[in-house]
């Protein structure tokens, strides 16, 4: 029975790996950076203490914890020859990839519904997104994620892996280990294809209604300029839900027997590359987290 698994990392020259080794490091440290400031921003500022920048908090948070669960072991990958995890590490690394993903998958569904509110209830948006119902929409949402990376490693411990241990990959995931299973995984895929299935449509669902009642409002605004205040509102949160379900559904809800070429590049783009963007995003294309940023650094420059 195999007691660990080694991961293969990157197929690249030795003299390269150097390079690769201070590039992750400087994202890891970048990311940590860029949500651990928009997140003091959040705390800080008066003007941003509403629902939608309440549930950013915790997606900064989230972003942390993902970037944390990937990025160590891919340096250490860089580092070794022989880069050996052991079963019990493995299963925890996919149990944390899944929970902080399925969570954020929530998260940003509970934001979309935000926006709906703000935008087309906006005489009922206080009444409706009152703190209690946000805090209830916010443990709802890590619980759910709880269950569900529950769920996922529960079913992939049972399994048995007597044979081939290497993954192909630069960290633990569902559909590499499935492949190295023993026994017909089809029972599993099933479950997990299903499950995860259905949480996808639910929540993408919720998100598509939310946006297409979003977009008939704007289109009913008659100025250009009252259009694009409104667009900003949301147009980052687009953009990072664009990013996140395009390529974790890409990945994760297709048959493992299916290569759609270039899947560690999608796995490093959700787990590495998305936590870094994300504050970038949230900044450059939010109004009021640019605002809110400039009154911190002016107040910083009085008081010197």
């Amino acid at each position: 029975m195999v007691t660990g698994f080694n991961l293969l990392g990157f197929s690249v020259p030795s003299e390269v790996k150097g390079a690769l080794f201070a590039a992750f490091l400087l994202i890891y440290l970048l990311t940590l950076l860029g949500n651990l400031l928009i997140s003091a921003l959040i705390v800080i500022s008066t003007n941003l203490h509403t629902p939608m920048y309440f549930f950013l908090f915790n997606v900064s948070f989230l972003d942390i914890g993902s970037v944390s669960n990937a990025v160590p072991r891919i340096l250490v990958g860089l580092l070794v020859e022989r880069n050996y995890i052991t079963f019990k590490e493995c299963i925890a690394q996919v149990f944390g990839f899944v929970f902080l993903a399925s969570t954020e998958v929530f998260l940003l569904t509970a934001m979309s519904y935000d926006r709906y509110v703000a935008i087309c209830l906006p005489l009922n948006y206080s009444v409706i997104m009152s703190g209690r119902f946000c805090i209830l929409l916010l443990a709802i949402s890590w619980m759910a994620g709880l269950m569900f990376s529950l769920t996922f490693t529960l079913q992939l411990a049972r399994l048995p892996f007597c044979g081939d241990n290497m993954i192909d990959s630069f960290m633990c995931e569902l559909p590499k280990l499935l492949k190295l299973a023993c026994t017909d995984p089809l029972a599993n895929q099933i479950v997990i294809f299903a499950l995860g299935g259905s949480v996808t449509l639910i929540t993408f669902l919720v998100i598509i209604t939310s946006y297409v009642h979003i977009i008939r409002v704007i289109l009913k605004i008659l100025s250009k300029e009252g259009r694009r205040k409104v667009f900003s509102t949301c147009s980052a949160h687009l953009v990072v839900l664009a990013m996140f379900f395009g390529t974790i559904s890409a990945i994760h809800l297709k048959p493992s027997s299916i290569s759609l070429g270039h899947e560690d590049l999608a796995s490093l783009f959700y787990t590495v590359f998305a936590p870094m963007l994300n504050p970038i995003i949230y900044s450059l294309r939010n109004e009021e987290v640019k605002k809110a940023a400039m009154k911190v650094v002016h107040r910083r420059q009085r008081a010197l």
